[in-house]
């Protein structure tokens, strides 16, 4: 094999801790010199500014048909290949001609990648950025889900009815936005962390978009149960805020950490179990000792948008009558709580 089949170029990418290139070289390569040293000294081909790294750390080979490997120059911390750590008199010993795959190595507390001509490299990525229609755009998402939030909220004061209304109105406005501000920093400071980005805009628009989405769907059942005269669902909304939550953190941990799919899938599922299980719970036993706690929502339509006629008065009274039990219900076993807490005093 001639010279120049066998020369060419290498380029060692120093990467930070999100695999971003924080310093890029390139090194000429001979028939007679394939070989670089990485270190701290004057006298590395490739110098690195890490205390954990020694003068002269590693020598990399690159072989004729592109393969890399590293021989560790007899250092304390060695050299990390494949999650693996090798250290000289170690087991199972220092890393002598190790195969390198992709290319990818660590020193002391710096990651290098190895790149040579041979290198399968991905293809292009299509640049949507300017074709990308308004419904993928995170501000018009969350511009959107912040409309629709903002509407339901003023719908929700209204339909209380107080006094003031304006002032109702203002509080629930204030209050809803300084609750999506605290749980949009939450996620875009751990994507600061996971992934060196804030990624304010895209947490805001994953949250505002999913809250819009769990609006409309529990207004559209709302509406249809009171169109066809249908009794209502009570757990309704729980269960829809429930999914809502499930892909909200699912979406959440995708965009904030460097989690596959299916993990983040899990993850979002367990905390649901958990935290969803707890709240029903203590949720359920707070409404059993509350006599005043009526399990229904009521919401205002025009009357022109009902295709079944009104109930009659016989079962209004009917479901009262059960309303009364109930709450009779729930005395009698508050009663015989107090009654055995007393006699255990």
């Amino acid at each position: 094999m001639t010279a120049e089949a066998n020369a060419g170029y290498a380029v060692v990418e120093v990467m930070d801790t999100h695999e971003r290139v924080i310093a890029r070289e390139r090194i000429a390569l001979t028939a007679d010199k394939r070989t670089f040293t990485v270190g701290r000294s004057m006298q590395a081909d490739i110098i690195i500014g890490d205390a954990y790294c020694a003068p002269l750390h590693v020598a990399i080979e690159i072989m004729p048909e592109g393969t890399v490997r590293v021989s560790d120059l007899g250092t304390m911390n060695g050299v990390i290949v494949m999650h693996k750590r090798y250290v000289q008199g170690g087991l199972p010993g220092a890393a002598q001609a190790l195969e390198v795959p992709e290319g990818r190595l660590s020193i002391g507390r710096t990651t290098l990648h190895v790149r040579t001509a041979s290198e399968l490299l991905a293809p292009e990525k299509p640049d949507r950025a300017r074709s990308a229609s308004p419904l993928r755009d995170p501000a018009w998402i969350a511009g959107i889900g912040a409309l629709a939030g903002g509407i339901q909220l003023a719908y929700s004061g209204w339909l209380g009815a107080p006094r003031d209304l304006a002032t109702t109105i203002a509080t629930m406005l204030i209050s809803g936005a300084l609750a999506a501000g605290a749980w949009v920093a939450v996620w875009a400071l751990l994507s600061r962390v996971m992934q060196g980005e804030w990624r304010w805009l895209r947490h805001a628009a994953i949250f505002l978009g999913v809250a819009a989405v769990y609006v409309a769907i529990d207004s559209a059942l709302e509406l249809g149960w009171f169109t066809l005269g249908l009794p209502q669902w009570s757990t309704r909304a729980a269960w829809i805020g429930v999914f809502a939550l499930g892909a909200a953190l699912y979406l959440h941990l995708l965009h904030a950490s460097s989690l596959s799919r299916r993990r983040a899938a899990i993850i979002a599922c367990i905390v649901l179990m958990g935290t969803g299980g707890l709240g029903h719970w203590l949720q359920a036993r707070y409404q059993m000792r509350d006599v005043n706690y009526i399990a229904t929502t009521v919401r205002i339509y025009p009357p022109l948008l009902r295709l079944r006629g009104p109930d009659t008065l016989a079962n209004f009274f009917e479901d009262t009558n059960k309303l009364r039990d109930a709450a009779d219900a729930k005395r009698k076993a508050m009663r015989s709580e107090d009654d055995e807490d007393s006699d255990h005093f």
